[in-house]
């Protein structure tokens, strides 16, 4: 059902017209919205309820600012202040050739309308839109008398849809009456005469068609209004080019939205969210005013006030449920990501926090703003979370968090930036290096483990600049020794001087250094595994320290 509308009034009308032409389609907008409500609903449902009073809104607002409201009415458009300012084809279900179909001329609204007139008057509208092949009344017939004080009409004595050439043949008097049916009796057919009889083996539906008779029921009776009610309202927001009708439009969808994520009807929640995407990449290039207001219904979906009734909800809903859930959060803003955190807490199922870590990765991919400021809340397994979720996101902003978060307050989010800026490859070991000394040991061992799983440069430098400061913290002999085992794992022939000298200490002064000093260094020289390494183990196995000469033949032995 095809609608054009005439969106620009008289040329050269003051402000006011303006004014006024904008108000009067701000009303036949409204309208067109109750009857399609009410097309789709029973009368009492809450969409029709809503629609009757956003029309009767827009109405006594123009009512109260300008006067009587009256359109003038041919079989295809609905006239105001002399211009088409509705055009529609002429068929049943068409507002102007639903009234002018009747006979009705002008129709005119007045100050003073109450409720009860106005969903009468949609009530009328409704039930006559469609010409049935055996009407009970007219819609002339039922606004007479409904009495509908403030709705005013005329009514052409010879409308358009009267046949152009009645029969005015004179009827027969009452003395000639049986003569007439005698008549008629003689020519009445015999029953031999009459219509052929129908073989009912020709009525017979093969199997093949009684199937696909049975699928056009089933499919019928599956089939939800609700679903008829979004196309009819998302094709408006195409057709529709004005700010003032854009609006309530919107309101009406963002109420479905929220009664569908209310019952659970997801299906609905996820059509309005694509439709709307779909209908803002087609204002990218038309109507771009229109981009700010969908992009606020899309920031209103997003907030907490907007899912909250998913939180009461996910404990009993089922696998299907949950994958469709899922996939309408996927379509919200990024700022979901701050209700969605919170959630996140709130369930006990592994299942329902991966599915939620899934949709928050996502969303952060497109835009990292709101999940970084979450990161500042006190809730120390909320930012764990999304630490490993920023671990998991590619690009120079995440390596600048994961930096700032090694420095947070809980080891365990420490430990989690660390993970995540490691993987990233050997040269970002020096951002996470002052971890070494950190005062969690499961910090200072992931350090340790990562750097001695291969030779590297560059931890076999900062490794030795380490140790050869000795300004370890504490005085942790098994720490001391990690880091020489690593180093050999790590390191390369120039770290041997450096180790033999630490082995052998100098003669010429007396050893101030921990005994696990000299150990680590033979363990380091062993792991070395390399021909210069073993040559100073295998002199220091003879060295006259006798402390020197046991622990290398202590760790050569082993």
């Amino acid at each position: 059902m095809a609608t054009v509308k005439e969106t620009q009034p008289k040329t050269g009308s003051s402000n006011t017209a303006d004014e006024e032409w904008q108000a009067a389609e701000n009303v036949l907008t409204s309208l067109q919205l109750a009857r399609k409500n009410y097309s789709l609903y029973p009368e009492d449902h809450i969409n029709c309820t809503r629609a009757m009073e956003r029309f009767w809104q827009q109405l006594e607002t123009f009512l109260q600012t300008h006067g009587n409201l009256r359109f003038e009415l041919e079989k295809d458009r609905l006239i105001f202040q002399g211009e088409p300012i509705l055009k529609e084809t002429p068929e049943d279900g068409n507002l102007p050739f639903t009234l002018f179909r009747d006979g009705i001329q002008w129709l005119e609204f007045k100050d003073g309308i109450e409720a009860k007139e106005i969903e009468a008057f949609l009530r009328i509208l409704n039930k006559y839109q469609l010409l049935s092949d055996e009407p009970e009344g007219d819609l002339v017939t039922a606004l007479w008398e409904a009495g509908l004080k403030h709705i005013e009409h005329h009514v052409a004595d010879f409308f358009w849809g009267a046949e152009p050439e009645a029969d005015f043949t004179v009827q027969p008097a009452k003395e000639d009456i049986e003569t007439v049916l005698a008549e008629e009796e003689e020519h009445e057919p015999s029953e031999s005469e009459g219509v052929a009889s129908i073989d009912p083996s020709t009525l017979e539906l093969t199997p093949e068609e009684e199937a696909e008779l049975q699928e056009m029921v089933r499919l019928e009776e599956k089939r939800d209004p609700t679903d008829d009610y979004l196309n009819a309202v998302l094709d408006s927001l195409l057709e529709l080019r004005e700010k003032e009708n854009f609006d309530p439009i919107l309101e009406s969808l963002e109420e479905e939205f929220h009664d569908s994520l209310a019952r659970r009807d997801f299906e609905v929640t996820l059509k309005i969210l694509k439709s709307l995407h779909h209908v803002r990449h087609i204002c990218e290039s038309e109507t771009t005013w229109a981009i700010p207001i969908i992009d606020n219904f899309f920031l209103t979906a997003s907030s907490s006030q907007s899912l909250r009734p998913l939180q009461t909800a996910w404990s009993e809903m089922n696998a299907e449920q949950l994958e469709k859930m899922k996939e309408l959060l996927l379509v919200l803003e990024p700022e979901a990501i701050h209700t969605l955190g919170a959630m996140l807490l709130q369930t006990p199922s592994l299942r329902l926090q991966q599915m939620l870590t899934e949709v928050i990765l996502s969303l952060a991919s497109r835009d990292l703003g709101p999940l970084e400021a979450m990161l500042d809340r006190p809730e120390e397994d909320l930012v764990l979370k999304l630490v490993q979720v920023v671990a998991s996101l590619d690009g120079e902003r995440p390596v600048q968090i994961l930096s700032k978060m090694v420095h947070h307050s809980s080891a365990r989010v420490r430990e989690a930036a660390a993970k995540g800026l490691l993987r990233r490859g050997a040269t970002s070991i020096k951002e996470v290096f002052h971890l070494l000394e950190d005062e969690d040991d499961s910090v200072r061992r992931l350090i340790l483990h990562h750097m001695g799983q291969e030779r590297n440069e560059t931890s076999e430098t900062l490794l030795l600049q380490y140790l050869e400061e000795g300004n370890i913290k504490g005085s942790d002999d098994k720490h001391i020794i990690a880091c020489f085992r690593v180093l050999g794992r790590c390191g390369s022939p120039r770290s041997i001087p450096f180790l033999r000298q630490t082995l052998f200490g100098k003669s010429w002064m007396p050893d101030l250094r921990s005994p696990a000093y000299r150990q680590g260094a033979a363990l380091a020289l062993k792991a070395l595994n390399i021909k210069g390494a073993q040559e100073v183990l295998e002199d220091a196995s003879r060295s006259l320290k006798p402390g020197v000469r046991r622990i290398a033949r202590k760790v050569l032995q082993d």
